[in-house]
């Protein structure tokens, strides 16, 4: 298996990709093209012979100096417990660090507990109560109403050392 960077030419691929990896949502194809187009120096894709098992999508949001949003990150069920996930993180973190960025945040549906454990073992931390009004949900804090009136979302963030 091989890691490099997206170009926006994978935006189909990926798009199918998401698609099977439940409980992740499904955008349409579109807005995988503008990610790719424009953010694709901060996104990754994880390949085996050819063919697309995991990416990992983020933008860099003007308004927060330093910070990365790590907007998606998938891989195929099929290959789903082999560090897929954990590798193309640490692809992320190591681009980030060598570009000087301070912080990694991402949100993540208290329903999706891979995520959620993926993300704490790799040293994220709930930062959901520092964001807004929180409510408990499936035992988590998230952030209540975060992305529409029953939504409810929790924040994470890591620090990235120089």
């Amino acid at each position: 298996m091989r890691i490099r960077k997206a170009t926006q030419d994978d935006f189909l691929k990926v798009h199918q990709l998401t698609a099977v990896c439940l409980p992740m949502e499904n955008y349409p194809e579109h807005v995988y093209k503008i990610i790719l187009r424009y953010f694709g120096d901060y996104c990754f894709i994880a390949e085996e012979k050819g063919k697309i098992v995991g990416f990992v999508m983020g933008i860099v949001p003007p308004g927060f100096l330093g910070t990365y949003f790590l907007w998606q990150i998938g891989v195929d069920p099929s290959y789903q417990g082999q560090g897929i996930g954990e590798k193309l993180i640490k692809e992320v973190e190591e681009e980030l660090r060598e570009l000087g960025f301070i912080r990694i945040e991402v949100t993540i549906d208290p329903v999706n507990i891979p995520s959620q454990k993926l993300f704490e073992k790799m040293g994220y931390q709930n930062i959901s109560e520092r964001i807004g009004k929180t409510i408990e949900v499936q035992g988590n804090i998230a952030v209540q109403d975060y992305y529409k009136p029953g939504r409810h979302f929790m924040v994470y963030e890591k620090r990235i050392e120089l």
